[in-house]
């Protein structure tokens, strides 16, 4: 297993990457869509699980950990609409 942030170049916006969230208990999650990688995102900043990639390549396909959530989350801009939508007066109005 290799770290993502150590290749110094992990293409996390590469459509082909593939991620996964592994849980506690062993339950593996794909995370197909951006509120998928957001949940797993906060899950993993808890503690509560860990999140892998799957960059697939011509010949092999090699695994990696996710072991810098700020990058995965900025690249992937994870966090853009979350906060967009929290910080919305419309949303939050009483």
């Amino acid at each position: 297993m290799r770290s993502a942030k150590q290749t110094g170049c992990f293409p996390y916006t590469d459509p082909t990457v593939c991620y996964l969230e592994v849980d506690h208990y062993g339950w593996v999650t794909h995370l197909h869509h951006e509120e998928d990688r957001r949940e797993a995102y906060f899950h993993a900043k808890r503690g509560e699980s860990r999140i892998y990639a799957v960059w697939p390549g011509k010949t092999r396909s090699d695994p990696f950990y996710i072991d810098d959530l700020d990058i995965f989350a900025e690249k992937l801009h994870l966090l853009d609409s979350y906060i967009r939508r929290r910080d919305c007066p419309c949303i939050n109005a009483k």
